[in-house]
C-alpha cells in the first residue's frame, strides 16, 4: 500500500492550488488499491508499551493499521470489522495476504475493514503479574490493542465513513483469541498494560463501543471461559476435526459451541471434518469461507447496499477522486481536516 503525499504548507499558492487540483484528477498517492476500493495504510490508532531493547524499561510506541474502504459508497455510514492475523502471539502482520484478501471481499461488500496490527511477545509487552510468561503477556497486550484500535474507529467513525454501533471483530489463530477476549470482556477488562502503565489518551479511554459480531476461525476461548455469558455478541466458529495447532480436533470449537448454548448466544458453528489449523480455502455446501463469513456479518451488521456502480460518468469519477483526497490528505494549505492522516 502507498503512502500519501503530504500537501501542507503556507499560504495558498497557485502551485499548492494547480497540484490540488492534477492530484485529483491523476489521483493521489492514496489512490485505489484496484478500481473499487481505497486504502488507508500505516494509520496509527494509539500507543503501546514495547521494550526497544533487551531489559530496557517499556516505553509508548505508535500501534498501526491498515484500512480499506469501497470507492464511491455514498454518504451513508457502513458498518466496520477489524481484523487480527495469527501467528501464536509471536509472529504475523496485517501484511498477511489472507487477511488482505478477506479485507478487500468484504470492503467490496459495504464494509470498511480494519488490518490491525497489534504487540507480539518479541516486543516484551507488560502485562499484570499474573500473566507470567512473555506468550501469555502478549495475549493480554493484543487484547488490549484490539480494544484500543476498535475505540479509535469509534472515536473517528465519521472521518472513517463508519457506524460507530455497528463493528465487529475477525480473527485467525492468535488474533481469533484476542478477537474473542476483546468482544466479550467488558469496559474494565483489558483496559491497560496494568497499574503501572497508564492509558495514553490517544488511546481514547472511556469511549463507548459496540461489538455486534465476533468471527473466530480456528481459534480458542479456554483462556476466559468466563467471558462467555448471556451478554456475549453472536459468534461464528470455524475449525478443522485434524488441527492439532489450537487444542485438539475440535475440542476448542465444541467448548464454545457449548458455552454459546449455555448462554443462549447464537452461534454460527462450520466443524471442517478433513481440514487442519489455518482452512482459508475451506468450502461448506458449495459456498467459500469468504462467503460463509460475509453472511453471517451481513446478518447482524446489515451494511446498507452500495450505490450502482455502473454510474461511471466524468462528473462522479471526478468527485470519487475529490472524496479520496478529501479522506487522504490530513491537511491542506495548513488547515487541519477531520480526516485521518493516511501515512506518519
Amino acid at each position: 500500500m502507498n503512502t500519501c503525499i503530504p500537501l501542507s504548507g503556507a499560504g495558498t499558492s497557485r502551485r499548492a492550488v494547480l497540484t490540488f487540483l492534477f492530484l485529483i484528477l491523476a489521483g493521489c498517492s492514496c489512490k485505489p488499491c484496484t478500481d473499487d476500493l481505497y486504502c488507508y495504510p500505516d494509520l496509527v490508532y494509539g500507543s503501546g508499551y514495547v521494550a526497544v531493547e533487551a531489559g530496557a524499561a517499556p516505553e509508548p510506541a505508535p500501534l498501526r493499521m491498515d484500512g480499506i474502504r469501497p470507492a464511491g459508497a455514498g454518504a451513508e455510514r457502513r458498518p466496520a470489522v477489524l481484523l487480527f492475523h495469527g501467528g501464536g502471539f509471536e509472529y504475523g502482520s496485517r501484511k498477511d495476504e489472507n487477511h488482505v484478501a478477506m479485507a478487500q471481499f468484504l470492503a467490496r461488500r459495504g464494509y470498511v475493514c480494519f488490518l490491525v496490527e497489534y504487540r507480539l511477545a518479541g516486543e516484551s509487552p507488560p502485562a499484570p503479574e499474573s500473566y507470567a510468561d512473555p506468550v501469555r503477556r502478549a495475549f493480554h497486550a493484543a487484547v488490549v490493542d484490539a480494544k484500543t484500535a476498535l475505540r479509535h474507529v469509534t472515536a473517528n467513525a465519521a472521518a472513517y465513513g463508519v457506524d460507530p454501533l455497528k463493528t465487529a471483530f475477525l480473527g485467525d489463530s492468535a488474533g481469533a483469541i484476542a478477537a474473542l477476549a476483546a468482544g466479550l470482556s467488558s469496559p474494565d477488562l483489558f483496559a491497560s498494560d496494568g497499574p503501572e502503565y497508564p492509558v495514553p489518551a490517544e488511546n481514547f479511554p472511556g469511549v463507548e463501543t459496540h461489538t455486534l459480531a465476533i468471527v473466530n476461525l480456528w481459534g480458542t476461548g479456554e483462556y476466559f471461559p468466563e467471558l462467555f455469558t448471556p451478554r456475549a455478541p453472536p459468534i461464528m466458529t470455524v475449525h478443522g476435526a485434524l488441527d492439532v495447532v489450537v487444542g485438539d480436533g475440535l475440542a476448542p470449537a465444541l467448548q464454545i459451541d457449548a458455552w454459546c448454548r449455555e448462554n443462549g448466544t447464537p452461534h454460527r458453528f462450520y466443524p471442517l471434518p478433513d481440514a487442519g489449523h489455518g482452512a482459508w480455502d475451506a468450502v461448506v455446501d458449495g459456498k467459500p469461507l469468504s462467503l460463509l463469513i460475509a453472511a453471517f456479518l451481513d446478518e447482524y451488521l446489515e451494511p446498507p447496499p452500495l450505490p450502482d456502480p455502473g454510474e461511471n460518468g466524468t462528473l462522479r469519477l471526478f468527485w470519487k477522486r475529490f472524496s479520496a483526497m478529501a479522506r487522504c490528505v490530513p491537511s491542506l494549505f495548513g488547515v487541519p481536516t477531520a480526516a485521518p492522516s493516511c501515512g506518519s
